[in-house]
């Protein structure tokens, strides 16, 4: 069987089986969400994993106990907050880290007790980027949540507009260039918005992966390429939406597997060629026929 033959044959299996319903995994009482792993108590939730008791949240990774966010990553009781890491007891937070009791903040990191406040590090108690003793901050911020959040939100655009916005966010992270909100990495060239990562590449909204390339929405991945919506596997390629998968290459939807190429919706299965079961030295050899075709299309 040579490449295109390959191909001929998985879309035609893909297309005979039934599209699942959410694209889930792992979940318990989420309703109305999609592409979630791993979810507990959640409602209206999409693209997320490993976390719990959430509503209205997109595209997040361990978030627990918060509501109408986007990105809320490793961060926990956040309301209205967009793009943050390490966050704690928050409110309409935007391109923050490690930062907790704080509201109406823009590109804050590793302080708390904030209000209103913009670029600010390493610091707390102050209310539009103006220090206060934590007796005044206290008083005053109880007075300023009394306003309407659309007031306290124009005069945080005010003054967001008086500052520049001149580099990348890099947070605690070695040797990663061309790349933005990057957390706790290793070596990492040209990957946005991960975290817990060494020796990536071409990576997007993906954490805790080491030696791979071209990942989104991948989690706890090693030796992956050109996967999406797959987490906690290990060697494998042109993966989207798996789980749990070792020596795998060209699969959808499956989970709990070892040395499947080009299967669709197996679960605790091995040495499968599409979704048929071989010897081990059947599978090989039929792998290593397809492959040879696929390497000499390459060229």
């Amino acid at each position: 069987m040579n490449f295109q033959q390959f191909q001929e044959k998985f879309n035609k299996l893909k297309h005979g089986f039934p599209a699942y319903p959410n694209g889930s995994s792992k979940i318990d009482n989420a309703d109305y969400g999609y592409s979630l792993y791993d979810v507990k108590n959640a409602y209206f939730v999409f693209d997320t994993s490993y976390s719990k008791d959430l509503i209205f949240i997109f595209d997040s990774f361990r978030a627990v106990d918060c509501c109408d966010g986007d990105y809320v990553i490793e961060s926990e009781r956040c309301y209205e907050c967009v793009d943050v890491l390490k966050v704690y007891n928050s409110t309409y937070l935007n391109y923050c880290a490690r930062t907790y009791n704080s509201h109406f903040c823009w590109d804050c990191g590793d302080s708390n007790n904030l209000f209103g406040c913009v670029h600010l590090k390493n610091k707390k108690f102050c209310i539009f980027n103006k220090q206060y003793s934590e007796e005044e901050y206290k008083q005053k911020v109880a007075e300023l949540l009394k306003r309407p959040a659309e007031e306290n939100l124009r005069q945080l655009k005010k003054l967001a507009m008086e500052y520049p916005v001149t580099v990348t966010n890099n947070g605690y992270s070695e040797n990663s260039d061309y790349g933005n909100h990057v957390d706790y990495n290793k070596n990492m060239y040209l990957c946005f918005d991960c975290a817990h990562s060494e020796d990536c590449g071409y990576c997007y909204d993906a954490h805790h992966n080491k030696n791979c390339y071209d990942l989104t929405q991948s989690f706890h991945n090693q030796f992956c390429y050109e996967s999406v919506d797959t987490s906690q596997s290990n060697n494998c390629f042109f993966m989207n939406k798996c789980g749990s998968m070792f020596d795998s290459s060209f699969c959808e939807e499956c989970r709990n597997s070892n040395h499947l190429f080009g299967c669709y919706g197996l679960d605790k299965k091995e040495y499968c060629v599409l979704n048929k079961k071989y010897s081990k030295e059947e599978y090989e050899k039929i792998v290593k026929e397809i492959m040879d075709s696929y390497r000499e299309q390459l060229k």
